[in-house]
């Protein structure tokens, strides 16, 4: 495939960049419109943030999904992105989509609980609601494990280096904030405040590490 010229990259990001806005620009309205409903003053910044934090990675897996459905389609989303690069075969083609689920699912798995809790349900609405959570996480979880057994060597170093570098930095900032919450030198913070940090933290290092690995181009 020849590489495409200045000016149709100029245009391919515009439409992606209006897209995106015309999504995201209908999701904060319905978020805003949600929160305000049940009560801006009861949602936390945490809770928030973490309702951000699953629209943009719904986003991203649907993108992933959509694009990768087509193996036509995401050749020419290879060759645009990196030109004079060897399309995937079929198995990576695979592995992709499942990516793209995994991280499609990511987003309703770390928004639903904010949402259920400030739905008003009663204690059998919430344990189903518990109960629906946790079977998605189940089955996005074996999804994980089965691309991580099926991926190449450098996905699978990239995965072990984030997780490594998510669990040390994450546990040495905690050990701090905890040391100086019991001395009563900073506020102490909700499990949910942590939970969103660390999520926000791990999509950062993931991110840079693969990057760096030359994973992420797309």
């Amino acid at each position: 495939m020849t590489e495409m010229t200045r000016g149709q990259r100029v245009r391919r990001h515009a439409v992606e960049a209006l897209i995106g806005g015309v999504m995201g620009a209908g999701f904060g309205f319905g978020i805003a419109n949600f929160v305000d409903a049940t009560g801006f003053e009861r949602w936390t910044i945490a809770e928030l943030a973490s309702l951000g934090i699953a629209f943009m990675l719904f986003f991203m897996g649907g993108f992933v999904l959509v694009m990768s459905a087509s193996e036509d389609r995401w050749r020419r989303l290879v060759a645009f992105r990196q030109p004079g690069s060897e399309p995937p075969d079929r198995d990576s083609m695979l592995a992709i989509r499942r990516q793209g689920v995994i991280i499609a699912l990511t987003g309703p798995i770390l928004a639903a609980p904010p949402v259920l809790a400030h739905l008003g349900l009663g204690d059998n609405g919430r344990a189903i609601g518990a109960a629906a959570v946790l079977a998605v996480l189940a089955f996005q979880t074996w999804l994980n494990w089965r691309l991580y057994r099926t991926s190449d060597e450098l996905v699978r170093q990239v995965t072990v280096m984030a997780g490594a570098v998510c669990f040390w930095g994450a546990q040495l900032a905690l050990f701090v904030w905890a040391t100086l919450a019991k001395l009563g030198l900073v506020a102490d913070v909700d499990s949910w405040t942590l939970i969103t940090l660390v999520m926000a933290v791990y999509l950062v290092v993931s991110t840079w590490i693969g990057f760096r690995r030359g994973l992420g181009q797309l």
